[in-house]
């Protein structure tokens, strides 16, 4: 009857060993972010564990302390309570083994069961609900670790002595996480359901942005729509009533000699006071802000904020005009295109069918991956470009060969003087 004791004992010992163990692997594999939102929202055991986790060094010595306790004790009294009637079964079936066999068989056949049921098992629970059961546990570890203090203070200043002996980092507890995780976490989220292909590609857009400069994403100044400040003024009217925009960059003869930006808004609450006949046009013109072409678009698009600024001239190294960069522009790099009805995109590609399209070559190839969704390399700016640079001369007449870009088949419609003209382009679908 003794010997049910003992064993019931030894079961209860394993029990609490694969507690603490699980415990131990609960508060390892912890996110502290989760804890912390808890924590937040008023949960008490969140806000236990969360200072419990801050102390790893106090956290795993505690266990550690119950687990080599538990360990001890269950083989301890095995050992001493069940050796001998363990000898007198062996014996009872003609196998005469000593006491002392008999107790290493006790502690190997304990091993094997403390290993699987006081180890492996509730570990690998933990290990798939780290949350639930560090929550469950942090009642029983904060009583535990006031009764196991000085046991554990001496472990403690034992381990950071050793630490600072052989200067070891004391950030090695942290719970850092690479982009490159992150960027993995995103891409399995989004096999497994959790976000569309949309949400994906913005979330992915955000960790290029602070990678992108201001000279990938600008309008080119040949492409630039801006006026003349010597302009007549009808003719700086109808040019304004044309504009597919509400800021408009204004020049001095020249297109290089960019003078500021005219805002739509203005000259109408200057035409309603003076008639359009009578607007001084100079006077409506705001400084340009002016930005060198290789600025990160992160950095600009806070100063842009900052500074309410809608439209940036980017300079080349000698001072030149080099292009426009917008706000909208910027933003459209995480989000993809914004399209409203003054967007000329329309101007540049036309549908022949599902998937046949007439393109206009000299179309920037930032405009051409979002309209198609595709991922060519920008570093030509434009199509023609791109086109030129594969073939590595500039044509004077149609080739006949067709270029794969991405999931787009490309051939050569029509050549003008130094650039291709028209591209036919369609998709090629599995």
């Amino acid at each position: 009857m003794e010997d049910i004791y003992v064993l019931i004992l030894i079961l209860v010992l394993i029990i609490v060993n694969g507690f603490f163990a699980a415990s131990e692997m609960a508060l390892v594999s912890l996110n502290k972010n989760k804890i912390k939102s808890m924590m937040e929202n008023g949960n008490k055991k969140a806000k236990s564990l969360f200072k419990i986790s801050g102390d790893s060094t106090r956290y795993l010595s505690t266990i550690q302390v119950a687990i080599t306790l538990a360990g001890f004790l269950s083989s301890a009294i095995a050992g001493s309570n069940l050796a001998e009637n363990f000898s007198l079964f062996f014996i009872s079936l003609g196998i005469n083994i000593s006491i002392t066999v008999s107790v290493i068989i006790i502690t190997l056949i304990l091993s094997y069961i403390t290993l699987v049921f006081g180890e492996l098992i509730p570990k690998k629970i933990a290990l798939n609900n780290p949350e639930k059961i560090a929550l469950m546990s942090v009642s029983v570890l904060k009583v535990t670790m006031f009764i196991t203090r000085p046991a554990v203070w001496l472990l403690t200043i034992t381990t950071k002595a050793i630490v600072k002996t052989f200067r070891l980092s004391k950030d090695t507890n942290k719970d850092l996480t690479s982009e490159d995780e992150i960027r993995q976490m995103i891409r399995s989220g989004h096999q497994q359901g959790l976000y569309k292909r949309g949400e994906k590609d913005m979330l992915e857009n955000i960790f290029k942005f602070d990678d992108i400069i201001a000279e990938e994403i600008m309008t080119p100044r040949t492409d630039v729509y801006a006026i003349d400040i010597t302009s007549s003024k009808e003719e700086f009217i109808n040019k304004i009533i044309k504009a597919p925009y509400s800021r408009i960059p204004i020049f001095d003869k020249t297109i290089d000699n960019i003078i500021g930006i005219i805002h739509i808004k203005d000259v109408l609450i200057e035409a309603k006071k003076k008639g359009f006949s009578h607007i001084n046009y100079k006077n409506l013109v705001r400084e340009p802000y002016y930005i060198p072409n290789n600025i990160k678009i992160n950095t600009l698009f806070v100063r842009m904020q900052k500074d309410n600024h809608q439209i940036a001239v980017i300079l080349d190294g000698y001072g030149g005009i080099e292009g426009i960069v917008t706000l909208e522009d910027i933003i459209e790099e995480i989000v993809g295109n914004i399209y409203d009805e003054f967007d000329i995109l329309d101007e540049k590609i036309k549908k022949l069918d599902d998937n046949t399209f007439q393109v206009d070559a000299l179309i920037q190839l930032q405009d051409l991956n979002r309209y198609f969704s595709t991922k060519i390399n920008e570093e030509s700016e434009t199509l023609s470009g791109l086109i030129i640079e594969r073939l590595g001369f500039i044509p004077k007449k149609i080739v006949k060969e067709e270029f794969i870009f991405d999931s787009l088949k490309i051939k050569i419609k029509s050549i003008k003087k130094n650039h291709i003209d028209k591209v036919i382009i369609e998709k090629i679908t599995e």
